[in-house]
């Protein structure tokens, strides 16, 4: 029964994805772009890209990945992903495109082999665009928009546009396109033991619920608080909410 009920949850939320996607496809074609692929990104991406040496949470190859993620449509979805995996390492355009406060068009030279890939796919223009998401400053969306000719230049209409397709992803389902959450820096496990302390608990309490040992959550609880540079236990929980984990 609980395998029917997840799969109709599935079929359900994927059918609401759809009707989102039908009400944003069109306000950014409307802009002069045939297609898109929307990102969450975090704040600092392009300095985790630029400087490996201090990774924080994301390694560069996180950054090459399609998380966090949807595509306007299969086609476009099976672009962004051949781009990043093979292109995004060798492509300059790429770092800017994580930049979170500016627009960026691809630039590329004649023979570019990012330029002939998309042209194969029909687009000649690729816009990439950030949309600052206010109540939280952690991490940010991101769209990138493609056309076939000349689009509108980047403009204030082509922004209130892109807000207003973000909050509608967002309600649909925020959570989705949290990279923190979705590139799953932490496993399940310890997500339960992080939202259990946020209550109040204490390790061996915790412990008693999850079935596992005091060292298991101590181990957890110290492994959550390197990975975000809390300070403590109380700054870990304070980050945690920050970074919408639990």
């Amino acid at each position: 029964m609980s395998t029917v009920l997840n799969k109709t949850a599935l079929t359900e939320a994927e059918s609401s994805l759809k009707q989102v996607l039908q009400t944003v496809g069109p306000l950014i074609a409307a802009q002069g772009f045939q297609g898109f692929w929307f990102q969450g990104l975090p704040s600092n991406a392009r300095e985790y890209l630029e400087h490996p040496g201090n990774q924080g949470l994301f390694a560069p190859v996180w950054l090459r990945r399609p998380i966090a993620s949807l595509a306007s449509s299969c086609r476009i979805a099976t672009l962004q992903q051949y781009y990043l995996e093979h292109y995004a390492r060798s492509d300059n355009n790429f770092a800017e495109s994580l930049s979170a406060d500016k627009a960026w068009c691809y630039r590329w030279q004649e023979d570019d082999p990012v330029k002939i890939l998309f042209a194969k796919h029909g687009y000649d223009t690729v816009l990439s665009f950030p949309v600052p998401s206010y109540a939280n400053p952690t991490w940010f969306g991101r769209f990138t928009l493609l056309a076939s000719g000349h689009p509108k230049p980047a403009t204030e209409r082509l922004q209130q546009t892109l807000i207003l397709a973000q909050s509608l992803l967002f309600e649909h389902d925020r959570q989705r396109f949290n990279p923190f959450l979705q590139s799953r820096i932490f496993k399940a496990n310890a997500r339960k033991v992080l939202r259990m302390a946020a209550t109040g608990l204490q390790n061996h309490e915790i412990s008693d619920r999850l079935h596992i040992s005091v060292r298991g959550v101590e181990y957890h609880m110290e492994s959550m608080r390197k990975k975000l540079g809390a300070s403590n236990r109380a700054n870990l929980i304070h980050l945690a909410h920050q970074f919408e984990l639990i």
